[in-house]
């Protein structure tokens, strides 16, 4: 309460004021906003580990298995690329060794989807000073392992 020049007293207002509305209303918001993306985070983070836990359980896929004989006395340095025909995302092994007078086995694997039965692949090995070797198959309907081999000095 505050005095007057007349004697009466002035009664303050029961509202606050518009300033401090306006930053609870902004504080309130911020809040709520921070709370809906932190749930959004969550929920997000919970559906994906769902879907990649069950990805492995729905589809099957279809391996392939590149053996690089190496009938050389050197050990050879290289890289795989395995690709299925008409992909343009080949799988690639980087900085291999061949080891001298041995036989190495490296398996790819494919979703089916991507794999059809029939559907051909192409493994190839660039060793030394660029030389390449490729190997072609296809997928077959025995729901088996594709094996090629590839000779390599």
């Amino acid at each position: 309460m505050k005095p007057c020049f007349d004697g009466n007293s002035i009664k303050q207002s029961t509202h606050p004021s518009i300033k401090k509305l306006n930053g609870s209303i902004k504080a309130k918001s911020l809040y709520v906003i921070a709370l809906l993306i932190l749930i959004g985070s969550v929920a997000i983070f919970w559906g994906l580990k769902d879907v990649n836990a069950q990805t492995p359980q729905t589809s099957s896929t279809f391996k392939v298995i590149v053996q690089i004989v190496n009938n050389g006395n050197l050990d050879e340095h290289g890289t795989l690329h395995v690709v299925m025909d008409g992909s343009r995302a080949p799988q690639v092994l980087n900085n291999e060794i061949f080891p001298g007078l041995q036989t190495t086995s490296y398996t790819f694997e494919f979703s089916s989807a991507e794999a059809p039965v029939g559907k051909g692949f192409t493994a190839e090995v660039i060793y030394g000073d660029d030389e390449h070797k490729r190997a072609y198959g296809s997928n077959t309907p025995a729901n088996t392992p594709e094996t090629v081999s590839i000779t390599i000095p």
